[in-house]
């Protein structure tokens, strides 16, 4: 196997399993019960389901903790998402639900939007997919404040994780074998879809004009979503931030295989009706204890069903199966940044012999010998900047929009002992709101900028300049890509990175 197969193979999964490690911060249950809400000014807005009522504050209106999807629990484990029950009165819509890597309980939405939004204002929307590696996160860590401040409505949501969302056994494909399996979560963002088709009017969005957007794990899960029949219709956009699109899915036998393991370790024998049963009446602790680690055959990732998934995005793309919408993509300047401390640099560089000579020229041209930021370069390209490009490529030679962006701004302070912008770190200036430092001078521009071109993307199917630098479109003569550079001015470059990405790429048929 050559160098940069194994690269773009094993790191990807690393990264993606190693990625969001802010995600495991925990978030208030909210009561699952309808109650009746606070008296006061807060909006009531009426769902399929009932009345909800959220709160108000500087021009944004959020909805927290609204189900899209009856509790997954008991006989419900491992099956398609349920409708959610009807409520009476009106549902206090103001504190998050439990976290999917906290409780099964766990369906819910959120919904940020214009205060002054009415029903039937066909705003755009923009449905939130979070990261972590598909086994934590939630989307009541991201907020949509600042989408909201720009006339669109955002909905993060979260979904089914571990083995709760993506597992196969041969006991539960018997008792469903023409019906869907094994990739729950996914179905699970499906039915957030439909739940917002459904009731989006209602907040002032348009069901005809959804951008899915993701990060990591999510923008894997948009990419899967862009190919799945199930999801076509229900979005007219798609943002895949870090997307890994040769990351390749395991066979839905190969899981059952590690699904049988797990369960004979959990004393449930077979793979019959009993089976079935007894797996569903697992505790949480049992079902979620002793997750496989990272590079373990057994990690938690989609798997190729054959009805939803059938493949690796790139497979997909190159056989035109993808949605024929607006597609935006691209990635970090640092994406290795989660996994350096497990690579010998010097040793994988010097183990880089077949057209070694054309290697050094492309990621070393300054002929610095720096051996941990030349591979961190290659790790990079190999896990996500080569595959965004594949993508790229196919999705506009089908005839579609196609934009693509490279990341490397990182604040100044940091900028001498960075080697670029880490994995996840685009998401801070993507929503336009800090996390643990605040912003800069110069970072608040960028942000300002990012935050403005992803909804302007959202209303339109187009980037624009959003007030500055026009963002071209991807084609075959230019393969233009808008970097965030250093500098925190966006500037589109004309095939951007092509020695480098040239290498991977011709490494990949070895």
């Amino acid at each position: 196997m050559s160098t940069q197969r194994f690269v773009a193979q094993a790191t990807a999964i690393a990264l993606i399993l190693a990625s969001c490690a802010a995600c495991t911060q925990a978030q208030k249950a909210a009561d699952s019960a309808a109650v009746a809400a606070p008296a006061g000014i807060a909006p009531i807005v009426k769902v399929g389901q009932g009345e909800v009522q959220g709160a108000a504050a500087a021009g944004v209106a959020v909805f927290k903790g609204l189900p899209f999807a009856a509790p997954p629990v008991g006989d419900l484990r491992w099956r398609e998402p349920q409708h959610p029950a009807n409520w009476t009165g009106v549902r206090a819509a103001t504190a998050f639900s439990a976290t999917c890597a906290q409780a099964e309980d766990c369906l819910y939405l959120n919904v940020y939007e214009p205060a002054d939004a009415k029903k039937g204002a066909h705003l755009p929307v923009m449905v939130w997919i979070h990261g972590g590696a598909f086994i934590f996160g939630s989307g009541s860590q991201y907020d949509g404040t600042q989408f909201a401040k720009q006339g669109v409505v955002v909905v993060t949501v979260n979904y089914r994780l571990g083995r709760a969302g993506w597992f196969a056994h041969p006991a539960l494909t018997a008792e469903n074998p023409n019906g869907l399996l094994g990739n729950y979560g996914l179905m699970d963002q499906i039915a957030a879809l439909d739940w917002v088709r459904a009731n989006i009017k209602a907040f002032g969005g348009d069901p005809k004009n959804v951008t899915i957007f993701g990060e990591s794990a999510g923008a894997i899960s948009i990419n899967y979503l862009m190919l799945a029949p199930q999801a076509r219709g229900l979005f007219a956009k798609a943002i895949s931030e870090s997307g890994f699109g040769r990351l390749a899915a395991r066979p839905l036998s190969s899981v059952e295989h590690s699904g049988v393991t797990f369960a004979e370790k959990a004393g449930v024998p077979g793979s019959d009706a009993a089976a079935a049963k007894a797996l569903r009446a697992l505790s949480w602790t049992e079902l979620t204890g002793n997750v496989a680690g990272i590079g373990s055959a057994d990690q938690i990732l989609p798997m190729a069903d054959g009805k939803m998934i059938t493949g690796s995005a790139a497979e997909g793309f190159a056989n035109a199966k993808e949605a024929h919408v607006p597609y935006l993509l691209g990635g970090n300047s640092d994406e290795a940044s989660l996994t350096r401390r497990g690579l010998n640099a010097a040793e994988r560089l010097a183990s880089i012999q077949q057209r070694r000579g054309a290697f050094i020229a492309a990621y070393d041209p300054s002929n610095t010998g720096d051996a941990d930021r030349i591979i961190a370069r290659l790790v990079t390209d190999t896990s996500i900047s080569e595959p965004d490009r594949d993508l790229a490529r196919l999705h506009a030679k089908h005839g579609n929009a196609t934009y693509v962006y490279h990341f490397s701004y990182t604040p100044a302070a940091q900028r001498a002992t960075l080697f670029g912008l880490a994995h996840g770190g685009e998401i801070a200036y993507v929503f336009n709101s800090p996390r643990a430092t605040p912003f800069d001078d110069e970072g608040r521009a960028v942000a300002s900028a990012a935050n403005k071109y992803w909804a302007q993307f959202a209303k339109t199917g187009d980037p624009d300049s959003a007030g500055g630098s026009m963002w071209p479109r991807f084609d075959a003569a230019d393969e233009s890509v808008m970097e965030f550079p250093a500098t925190g001015v966006p500037l589109a470059a004309k095939h951007f990175h092509k020695d480098r990405l040239d290498w991977v790429e011709a490494g990949l048929t070895k």
